[in-house]
């Protein structure tokens, strides 16, 4: 049995950081769901990446070709900066923002709109819905939450936004028919739902999801045999790089993981990472970038 004592990782290579993630409200959420791989929840003592933090990764990040942002938490439109940190980073390049939706009403989606127009890069949404149901959605991610997102996602719409939909795929379901029924969600709400409307990752087994259901098993470890089989430039970590609030992390997944963290700053960040943490396995075994949006 390959375990972690006789386990040698092999590493994969930062090609060119094109993707600048800004980790905005750690683990602050208005929502607490059975599969996050960040224990994410309401209460608690508020954790913001600061908007000094924020403007020194901004200005440092002009040294290298980014050429997409994201604002991700948590919940990133909870941060008490969020409406400075969208209009900083929309001077840089295009902006995704990772949300539940829930707080965006038409008074925010208006505001968030006349945002974009004043500036010359798209400002993007991907808005968190794990199943085209209520009900099962509603299991994962409370009571409720349907509705809200639903209504967020409407709001954006009626603003002239094409949302993204993400969807853990929790339910293990079949791609094709996870597809069709968002797409016919997405129709209902009058949008002309295409592929890049829909991105479908699987379980990050860290978190909630390690406490509800299972966690990785000491087999689940990336090998130099099988990372030779698949397409390494696909991995997040090849092209991406993310702002913690105590430094420079490898990938979202990793953020709050000692071994996911590459400097202090990108400058000094190294680029070599070592796929030694178990959450590597599962970009590994589907053979996809977890988080960066699929314009391909």
């Amino acid at each position: 049995m390959l375990t972690q004592l006789n386990f040698s990782a092999p590493s994969a290579e930062l090609k060119d950081l094109n993707n600048l993630w800004f980790q905005l409200s750690n683990k602050t959420c208005n929502l607490k769901c059975k599969h996050c791989y960040l224990s994410c929840a309401p209460g608690g003592k508020p954790g913001f990446l600061s908007l000094e933090k924020v403007k020194k990764a901004i200005e440092e990040s002009k040294n290298f070709n980014v050429e997409e942002i994201y604002l991700n938490g948590g919940e990133p439109l909870m941060h008490p900066d969020i409406n400075n940190i969208i209009r900083l980073t929309l001077k840089i390049t295009n902006v995704t923002i990772l949300t539940n939706g829930l707080l965006i009403n038409d008074k925010k989606a208006r505001f968030l709109r006349q945002i974009e127009n004043d500036h010359d890069y798209e400002l993007i949404f991907r808005v968190s819905l794990d199943h085209y149901t209520e009900v099962k959605n509603d299991e994962i991610r409370g009571k409720g939450s349907f509705k809200k997102t639903i209504s967020g996602i409407s709001n954006l719409i009626r603003y002239g936004f094409n949302p993204i939909i993400s969807v853990v795929n929790i339910w293990d379901e079949d791609k094709e028919s996870l597809k069709a029924g968002f797409f016919e969600l997405l129709s209902g709400l009058k949008i002309e739902p295409e592929e890049i409307n829909l991105k479908i990752i699987p379980c990050i087994k860290l978190g909630e999801y390690s406490k509800s259901y299972e966690g990785y098993n000491d087999n689940e470890l990336v090998t130099q045999e099988e990372l030779e089989k698949i397409d390494l430039s696909r991995f997040d970590c090849t092209s991406s790089r993310v702002i913690g609030d105590n430094g420079i992390y490898v990938c979202p997944i990793l953020v709050n993981d000692p071994r996911g963290k590459v400097g202090s700053t990108l400058s000094d960040s190294a680029k070599r990472f070592f796929l030694e943490p178990n959450a590597c396995y599962t970009c590994m075994k589907h053979g996809i970038g977890m988080f960066n949006n699929d314009w391909n």
